[in-house]
């Protein structure tokens, strides 16, 4: 039996006015995992984080 996740996020699209930082991030993370959002300064971490 498949145990269903802590946090999911499906097709998350963020931004600021008209426009689009984030478009269609999906995350699934399960209770004990560690997650790590890298990418390069003005990707959209914060961005996905706040929303």
């Amino acid at each position: 039996m498949s145990e269903q996740p802590t946090l999911e996020i499906n097709s998350l699209s963020a931004g600021y006015g008209r426009f689009d930082v984030v478009r269609d991030v999906t995350l699934s993370v399960s209770k004990g995992e560690a997650v790590a959002l890298l990418g390069p300064n003005g990707a959209g971490k914060t961005t996905v984080l706040r929303a």
